[in-house]
């Protein structure tokens, strides 16, 4: 007689869950080089005792990024840069660790340092930081990545891809961790003066948030209808106990 609502709760579970990715998607759909996110669902099956069919729910397991790029748009930004290819750009979190992003809107630090708008150092070759002098009057990032000032090379960003988006994990500000290592992204352009805007598709979100919601509201429905049926087998149970 539970089983009904274990499904139904699990249901309801995910379907938050999705409900809460969609608005993640939407509120993101301005940020540079944002990939829209999706959950993974896995379905557990289990026998129990004196049922005759197998009990089914869905349960969240995580979720990846669509591998699909964004427009690329003309800002003239000097450390605004896009890709064009597979690559991310690597950065170094406070704790040390290279993650990677498509965010390509850096600017520099008080100490000159190419930086995400989070803070995060961009990493130059080895992981070193990418330093722009004060008195720096013409700052060149090429289709390599390479970073020149005034004519002199400073540092060359680090651009790797990987086999699949899923050996990426989200870690929110449109940062990455990579699950397995990647390789240098030899064949990826990167664009001075652009950025990658969001893959988001606005009207694609907002339907499935409507569809989402539905969902969520047949599931409540159910789940009452069952409290409701299950509370009336109670009541008749004890009148009949009762006599």
């Amino acid at each position: 007689m539970e089983n009904s609502l274990y499904v139904g709760l699990s249901r309801q579970m995910v379907l938050q869950r999705a409900m809460d990715l969609t608005a993640n998607n939407v509120a993101n759909i301005s940020s540079p080089g944002y990939r829209e996110q999706n959950p993974i669902f896995e379905e557990y099956i289990s026998k129990p005792r004196n049922e005759k069919e197998p009990l089914s729910m869905v349960f969240d397991s995580g979720q990846y990024a669509s591998a699909q790029s964004g427009p690329i748009q003309l800002t003239g930004g000097t450390y605004d840069v896009a890709l064009s290819g597979s690559g991310f750009i690597g950065v170094k979190t406070p704790s040390g660790e290279i993650q990677y992003t498509r965010a390509g809107n850096f600017t520099t630090d008080s100490n000159g340092q190419l930086v995400t708008t989070s803070g995060f150092t961009v990493a130059g070759s080895g992981g070193s930081a990418i330093t722009i002098p004060a008195e720096a009057k013409e700052v060149v990032i090429t289709e390599s990545g390479n970073v020149t000032v005034d004519g002199n090379a400073v540092g060359k960003l680090t651009i790797d891809e990987f086999e699949s988006i899923n050996d990426l994990r989200p870690e929110g500000n449109g940062l990455y961790s990579a699950l397995r290592a990647g390789r240098p992204a030899t064949e990826t352009i990167v664009k001075q003066g652009y950025l990658e805007g969001s893959n988001v598709n606005s009207v694609v979100e907002m339907s499935r948030m409507i569809d989402i919601l539905r969902q969520y509201q047949s599931t409540i429905k159910m789940l009452n209808s069952e409290h409701e049926r299950q509370s009336s087998a109670i009541q008749r149970l004890a009148k009949i106990s009762g006599n």
